[in-house]
């Protein structure tokens, strides 16, 4: 009796130390986080003005640029959209005129969609003019857009703390809670990334719930989102001047600082099979691409 009561007690003990020594899930993986660093590949000549947000149309293999010419709200009618290499050669400088200040840009089919201040422009992308503008009521200053693919676009109003939602030319309020200067979109399989201003935060929204996770904070005035092609791994800006990567344990680590040389670091593209990020630079006029080297 005595030794079957031994016995059971070294097996009890065994168990207890076999679960405390048990390692965490994510270090039972055995991942460990990437490193990387930006080296500049090549930039504009600085005759953009004060470009705002750049986006590769894969489908012709070029990029588009939009230029607020100085004023973020103003309707003044002398904004544009402009043309560019994947070199950096400046393609058509004016290539769409009779914008205000457009910033974020999309693409659904044939179409190039801009938030302009209080109306969501419509590019024709085969014929380089505008087909239409849509007005949005009630807005403060509309700021970044990005496209889901299934033709449902994603507007930040980020001076009165709103998401719309387009489809099918009818533009509705898609989220009003929880949300403090939204910014930078990315449309990004069943959720919404946001990059916010006022909180300085990167947060996921679920498309279907609407229920919002922080996915990063501290990333200042947040603006362009950009993902990697290697899961878990994004791009985002801070518009004062910084680039983060944030990994996938929710930890970001500083790309690039051009804070002191006042470089902007605006709506953000990056082209996973280049393995290059375009970052265009606001008051500098002109757009700085970058390889994404891994350590």
């Amino acid at each position: 009796m005595i030794k079957i009561l031994l016995a059971g007690l070294i097996i009890v003990a065994l168990v207890s130390c076999n679960r405390g020594a048990r390692k965490s899930p994510d270090k039972d993986k055995g991942e460990t986080i990437k490193q990387f660093e930006i080296v500049e590949s090549w930039r504009t000549d600085t005759v953009l003005l004060t470009p705002e947000s750049v986006i590769h149309d894969r489908k012709r293999d070029i990029l588009y640029v939009s230029d607020m010419n100085l004023e973020a709200r103003k309707k003044d009618g002398n904004g544009f959209i402009s043309r560019l290499g994947k070199d950096g050669r400046i393609v058509e400088l004016h290539w769409i005129d009779g914008l205000s200040s457009p910033k974020g840009l999309a693409i659904s089919g044939d179409t190039l969609f801009a938030a302009d201040v209080d109306e969501i422009v419509l590019m024709d992308i085969n014929k380089g003019e505008i087909i239409r503008k849509i007005p949005v009521d009630g807005v403060g200053m509309l700021n970044d857009i990005t496209s889901d693919g299934e033709g449902n676009l994603y507007i930040s109003d980020t001076d009165s703390s709103r998401i719309y939602k387009y489809f099918r030319g009818q533009i509705s309020e898609w989220l009003a809670e929880g949300l403090n200067r939204p910014n930078g979109l990315l449309a990004d399989g069943d959720r919404l990334l946001v990059a916010s201003q006022g909180s300085g935060d990167l947060a996921a929204v679920d498309f279907s719930t609407k229920s919002r996770t922080i996915r990063a904070e501290g990333v200042g005035r947040g603006d362009g989102i950009a993902f990697t092609g290697i899961t878990g791994y994004y791009i985002v800006t801070d518009w004062s001047g910084e680039i983060f990567m944030v990994n996938p344990d929710n930890t970001k680590v500083s790309l690039l600082n051009t804070k002191e040389s006042q470089s902007n670091t605006a709506d953000i593209e990056y082209i996973p099979e280049l393995n290059l990020l375009l970052v265009p630079t606001f008051v500098k006029n002109c757009v700085v691409a970058y390889k994404l080297v891994e350590k």
